[in-house]
């Protein structure tokens, strides 16, 4: 996991716009699913997305934090997999 996650270190920006996340990861995580675990207020504090994840700029551009974005994503959404 750690190799995975220094690659995507390598390859994403450490501060993006989140319109880009589809982008930037192959569609491999998408900023749709991302707004709508946003959204889901039934979440708990331990399974939603922790705030410092977002930046936001201006009145309705949201950024995208890429270190503990994917550490988030690491640790809640992949699971590895003997497929």
């Amino acid at each position: 996991m750690d190799e995975l996650l220094e690659q995507l270190k390598s390859e994403i920006p450490a501060i993006f716009a989140a319109t880009e996340l589809d982008n930037l990861t192959g569609k491999a995580i998408r900023w749709r699913t991302i707004q709508n675990i946003r959204a889901n207020k039934a979440l708990s504090e331990a399974e939603a997305i922790p705030d410092k994840c977002f930046l936001k700029a201006g009145k309705r551009k949201i950024l995208i934090v890429r270190d503990p974005f994917l550490e988030w994503w690491l640790t809640h959404v992949v699971t590895f997999c003997d497929c």
